[in-house]
């Protein structure tokens, strides 16, 4: 749904590495900023021979900032010979079960969210705006003997690929975005010959664990078995005993549900989420009714949007005993109709929609993640191994979204500026998410059956069309004239 040309501060990475994150002082700089030292109780269970294990995680974020992409690269390259550890002190520390990746995570989070606040002006925060925002995403791998491994459905390419299900709890806090926390999971499949929906042999080839029951590396191990949605509301639950406030949880359909709403509700945060679960029913004006026949009773109410050149139908409904919002929308008199629910019944269809628009960030976070820090792309055999290099990768996210924004603002006198106001220097990437909504905008009026979330996701996941349409972002004039 993709309604609002004016998306801002969706992301804060460039898409190109810059000079200045490549100085030795930028990580230094940063590393003390967020205190990464204060988490040395985390490593305190792990043996290195003599090497603290902080300096070593320290080493492990950069890579991508000394043009390396793996630790093996870095060992053979001249770089090594400022840290001089060989390639086993790394993997001993990413495969250690004992380290709480999490906790580390979290803890480096708190610290930038600190950060944020102390340096913001109080009348450029949008503190309604912050949200907590879910999403998942295919992550491809290359071998049968990677633990934990399964054939898991990616709907962009339609069809099953080997890899993992990545979730990740994203936090918007009404400037930038941050990765929070992520679990990764694993699909059983339906035939029993060929459980996770590989081949008995296939399965025999995967790396296989002990591990203390009660270590951190077991439970996220015993994750990639639990339900996304369980997931999703522990990790609300982790989020707000951490001090992490939010007004907002952002979803896509798949995650809309009532276990999601009601920990919303239990929580006092207002849900917001596409719906597509036609057997739901809704009380309404005292029958028992799902979203379709809602519908066709209102159809002589439909209004038109002109900001977002939309149709739609605003009601509100009964759901287990609360009341939620359920908006029918479509492009065009004939275009499709979508579903958007949510919890907050005193707001109107602007306000919900300019809400809803910020979960696409997420997506955003993806695609640079995958692009330039290499998330998902460990083939590390180890679960534990796994789990260490996404960690590994959100927390370069978390460096350098806090590098652009010092970057950004504070040398015009004031570090942030209010996210609705009209920034000087649009991003590349910004600019690409406003091109690719107005392409599809005029898809959308030429196509009924056109949908966009699924042609935006498929732009943003392939990485051939998302190239041609930055060089035609950047091309002069009369090349993208010639290009047409």
């Amino acid at each position: 749904m993709l309604q609002n040309k004016d998306i801002k501060n969706l992301s804060e990475l460039t898409l190109t590495f810059v000079d200045k994150h490549n100085r030795t002082d930028f990580f230094s700089k940063y590393i003390e900023i967020l205190k990464i030292g204060k988490s040395h109780g985390i490593f305190s269970c792990v043996k290195t021979k003599g090497y603290s294990a902080l300096l070593i995680l320290k080493v492990l974020i950069v890579i991508p900032f000394l043009d390396q992409k793996t630790v093996h690269s870095l060992v053979n390259s001249p770089w090594n010979k400022y840290s001089g550890f060989g390639k086993d002190v790394y993997y001993r520390l990413k495969n250690n079960p004992k380290i709480n990746w999490r906790g580390l995570l979290f803890s480096v989070v708190q610290r930038l969210i600190i950060t944020l606040n102390n340096r913001i002006d109080s009348t450029d925060s949008n503190d309604k705006q912050a949200a907590f925002i879910f999403d998942d995403t295919t992550i491809t791998k290359t071998g049968y003997k990677i633990e934990g491994t399964s054939r898991v459905w990616s709907h962009v390419i339609n069809k099953h690929i080997l890899g993992y299900q990545l979730l990740v709890m994203g936090y918007y806090n009404g400037i930038i975005f941050l990765p929070i926390n992520f679990s990764i999971h694993r699909e059983k499949g339906n035939n029993k010959n060929k459980p996770y929906n590989l081949k008995p042999k296939e399965l025999r080839k995967q790396l296989s664990k002990k591990r203390d029951t009660k270590s951190p590396g077991a439970a996220r191990k015993k994750e990639l078995d639990q339900n996304k949605i369980k997931s999703s509301i522990k990790m609300i639950k982790q989020a707000l005993r951490r001090g992490i406030k939010a007004t907002y949880v952002l979803t896509d359909s798949w995650f809309t549900c009532w276990e999601m709403v009601k920990t919303a509700l239990e929580n006092n945060l207002i849900y917001i989420g596409m719906f597509s679960k036609v057997k739901t029913l809704f009380e309404y004006r005292n029958c028992k009714l799902n979203y379709k026949a809602i519908r066709k009773l209102n159809r002589k109410k439909v209004k038109r949007n002109r900001k977002y050149k939309l149709y739609y139908i605003r009601t509100v409904v009964m759901w287990k005993g609360h009341e939620v919002v359920l908006y029918h929308t479509r492009k065009g008199k004939r275009g499709k109709w979508k579903i958007l629910l949510s919890t907050d019944t005193s707001s109107n269809f602007n306000s919900t929609l300019e809400i809803y628009q910020i979960r696409w960030s997420i997506e955003v976070f993806f695609k640079e993640s995958k692009q330039m820090l290499s998330l998902g792309k460990s083939q590390s055999n180890d679960f534990d191994g796994q789990i260490a290099d996404t960690t590994i990768s959100m927390i370069q996210y978390l460096f350098l979204a806090l590098q652009n924004q010092i970057d950004s603002y504070e040398t015009l006198g004031k570090l942030f500026v209010n996210t609705k106001a009209e920034m000087l220097d649009i991003k590349l990437h910004e600019r690409l998410l406003n091109l690719l909504i107005e392409i599809l905008k005029i898809i959308e009026t030429l196509f009924e059956n056109s949908d966009s979330d699924i042609i935006m996701t498929k732009l943003l996941n392939n990485d051939k069309a998302y190239e041609q349409l930055k060089l035609l972002l950047n091309a002069p004039f009369g090349y993208q004239e010639r290009a047409a």
